[in-house]
């Protein structure tokens, strides 16, 4: 069974319920006295809080999108995986292309992007248009796919196209761990992962050769950790990127034991590559940053805070705080239809 699918929700639930019901019934047929019984009590009860922990982990992970597969969730990479586009997107709502990317060298490896397309890019009124671009980071760990499913980014899409709230537009979903299981928070890292190049320029180069759109500089959304790598990149490469949003962001970078020694122990390479400082020491370039943030959110708010007392009275930056609910993809998916509007409007390749 999938980790993140409905059937096996289902029955961790199932027998989280039913599990403490069948051993009270055997408790009330088997009175024992002697060890051996105590032992096997203590046995169904450890495996009751087995099964019901297991309910609940698998609950949050659903909500919350930590790990998308069981080769995710045990840390193994995993290599060779191609991506499926069968049921991203539902019908009427365009369609996904898998673009694979060759790194800069011959030597790099070959990387599947995600590309969704709408419905006006196969019409003939617009054969010879070219698309504005808005790139899509998931968060760590996550998958481009997650960011399709969860955010039903395709159906929010083309209902904002539709009405007319915004112009037809092309989002480009890349995987954000390029050195899978490692964190690289969208980091080029000395002797390490090229993960900041990977998403400044590989991409821009494989997506302007294969599809029409036009020229940078591009938009960019991201949740959680692809919000933080939003941010980041719009304040480092501004010709790249002239608007970000951040669902659910954090703005300074993180170590921990899924990122390693990012930085080498360095100081000031932490601190190229944290939002809050960069925006002290060069503010956005004129370019426009939303941040998406609720108030309860524990793990981001405080950081958020602290960038919306940075950058005070800075017109190029907007916020959306809502006042309950936390860190996960149903509290902040509500928030994409005025995401996709700010952008609509910050674009300078009207």
């Amino acid at each position: 069974m999938s980790l993140t699918g409905v059937p096996l929700l289902l029955l961790a639930i199932t027998l989280a319920a039913a599990l403490p019901a069948l051993l009270a019934w055997w408790w009330h047929q088997k009175a024992h006295t002697s060890w051996l019984a105590a032992a096997s009590h203590l046995a169904a009860v450890l495996l009751c809080e087995v099964f019901a922990a297991s309910a609940l982990f698998l609950w949050v992970n659903d909500q919350y999108g930590f790990y998308t597969s069981w080769s995710d969730l045990i840390g193994a990479p995993t290599k060779g995986v191609t991506i499926r586009s069968n049921g991203l997107v539902p019908p009427g709502a365009g369609r996904v292309e898998i673009l694979t990317v060759q790194g800069r060298t011959q030597t790099d490896p070959l990387r599947q992007t995600l590309v969704w397309l709408p419905p006006q890019y196969d019409q003939a009124a617009y054969r010879t248009a070219r698309f504005p671009v808005v790139m899509v980071l998931p968060g760590q760990p996550s998958t481009p796919e997650a960011m399709l499913r969860q955010y039903d980014f395709a159906r929010t899409a083309v209902a904002e196209i539709s009405a007319g709230r915004i112009k037809p537009f092309v989002a480009v979903l890349p995987p954000l761990m390029t050195n899978p299981p490692r964190d690289t928070e969208c980091t080029n890292i000395v002797g390490g992962p090229q993960a900041q190049t990977w998403l400044t320029s590989t991409i821009h180069t494989a997506v302007q050769n294969s599809l029409r759109t036009t020229p940078a500089p591009w938009s960019v959304m991201g949740w959680s950790t692809g919000a933080f790598c939003s941010a980041k990149l719009v304040l480092t490469h501004p010709q790249e990127y002239q608007a970000a949003v951040a669902f659910g962001g954090y703005f300074s970078a993180l170590t921990d034991k899924t990122t390693g020694d990012l930085f080498h122990g360095s100081t000031a390479a932490r601190q190229a590559n944290s939002p809050i400082w960069l925006y002290q020491h060069g503010g956005l370039h004129g370019r426009k940053l939303l941040m998406v943030s609720g108030r309860q959110d524990l793990g981001t708010w405080a950081s958020t805070e602290r960038m919306l007392q940075a950058s005070r009275g800075d017109p190029n930056v907007s916020f959306i705080a809502f006042p309950t609910g936390g860190h996960n993809y149903r509290n902040y998916r509500h928030y994409l239809p005025a995401a996709l509007q700010w952008l609509d409007h910050n674009h300078v390749n009207q």
